[in-house]
Formats: C-alpha cells, structure tokens, sequence
C-alpha cells in the first residue's frame, strides 16, 4: 500500500549537479532514489551522478521505492528524510552552503550511502610534522686516542681513554692504543678500513694508527672470537 509521508526540513540545504557541469544555481534540480533493492542514488536531469553542486537553492526530487527503505540527505544546515514506512515520491528544496554532504538510508548507512561536494572542497589537511630524530653522537672525535685492551682476563674492549666505551665512530682517522696484557690472548681489529693485530704471545703496548670508514670495526681475540669480540659502527 502506498502512503504518503511526512517531510522533516530543518534548515534546509540542498543538492544538485552534475559529474560533467554544475547547472545554475537558480533552477537545479537533482533527482534521488532508494530502493527496491540496497541502492541509493542522488542523479541530474541528465541521468549522471552528483558529485559537485553550485551554493544555492536546489529542488530534489526523491523516490522512494522500498518499504525498508529511506532517503535521508544530511549537510551544512540540512537534515531532511523519506518515512522508511512508506513508499513514493517527495519533494525537497533547500538551500546549499559550501561544504559536504551526505546521503543514505538510515537502516542500511553502511552499504547504502553516498556524497557530493558543495562549492570548493576544503584544502586537505597540512601532513603531520615529524621532528627528525637527532643524529646520535660519536663515542669520540675524529682524531682521538682510543685504548683497545686485550687480558689479562678472557675480556676485550676498545673505550676513550677516560674509560667509555666505544660503539659509534665517524670516519676518519684514529690512534689506537693497544695494552696487551696476557700470552693467551691478542687485539685484532678487521672491517671498515682497518686490519691489523698482535700476536698471541705478545705482551706489551703499541700504538695504530687506523683510518675508519663507513661499515662495521670488530674487535677480536682471534684465539677467543666467539667469546672475546665486541663490534663499533663507522658512519
């Protein structure tokens, strides 16, 4: 049976306009259906999609062709509807602002909807700003003195010669102080530039100098390298 149905305007704001052109403000007219099955459109004189309309007055025209269904067209200044109840034609006019606006079937918003723009859409949002992480610092300058000690216990370490240790070095050249203390062990350094060691029965001091690129430095016991070994990034 088909029944006649109330018209909430509040503020009316309307639609209208084509996917091609936009018609004139003073005589659009938009077109709009729900229904019989899930689907809801809003279409121009001409049969098109709405996508863009201008500001003003616009008439629609909606046809409501399913008793479970509704046409509801939501907007700046704009909230007007079909009864889900009742089928048939009616009519809206109201008045577009710039903007956004929204239509849909109320039972059904999450697969029957659709959308179209008022006047110039919004620029987009600025993209969120990311403060850059500051570049960690060197364990020590380019140039510095640096102690590499091997012993007397199953231990190995490369530190400034105030004892911190070294785990991040920029390229450039370094003087390596090595203090080997036990016969069961050496320092040998490999990668990122440098390669050179003491013998496993040495014991004493000596001085390098190394010059480190970009990549990986590690320092070994060669006897030991499982164990005895620790690694420093050059960048």
């Amino acid at each position: 049976m088909r029944r006649a149905f109330g018209v909430a305007v509040a503020g009316l704001v309307g639609l209208a306009g084509a996917s091609a052109a936009v018609s004139a403000v003073s005589d659009t007219k938009a077109f709009g259906t729900t229904g019989p099955g899930f689907s809801i459109t809003l279409k121009d004189a001409n049969g098109q999609p709405v996508t863009k309309l201008d500001a003003g007055e616009v008439e629609i025209e909606v046809d409501d062709l399913s008793e479970e269904h509704n046409f509801h067209l939501i907007g700046p200044g704009v909230d007007v509807r079909t009864a889900i109840e009742t089928t048939g034609k009616q009519t809206f006019r109201v008045s577009l602002v710039d903007g956004r606006y929204t239509f849909q079937c109320d039972p059904h918003a999450a697969v029957m909807k659709g959308a179209f723009q008022v006047g110039n859409a919004p620029p987009p949002p600025p993209p969120p700003t990311t403060t850059p992480k500051p570049a960690a610092a060197p364990s020590a300058p380019v140039g510095a003195r640096l102690a590499l000690t091997v012993g007397p216990t199953a231990r190995i370490s490369l530190s400034t010669l105030g004892g911190k240790r070294v785990s991040l070095l920029r390229p450039g050249a370094y003087t390596f102080v090595v203090r080997d203390r036990s016969k069961s062990h050496n320092a040998h350094v490999r990668g990122a530039g440098a390669k050179k060691s003491t013998g496993v029965g040495f014991v004493g001091t000596a001085t390098w100098r190394v010059v480190l690129r970009n990549g990986t430095l590690v320092v070994q016991c060669d006897k030991h390298r499982t164990t005895m070994r620790t690694t420093v990034r050059v960048a």
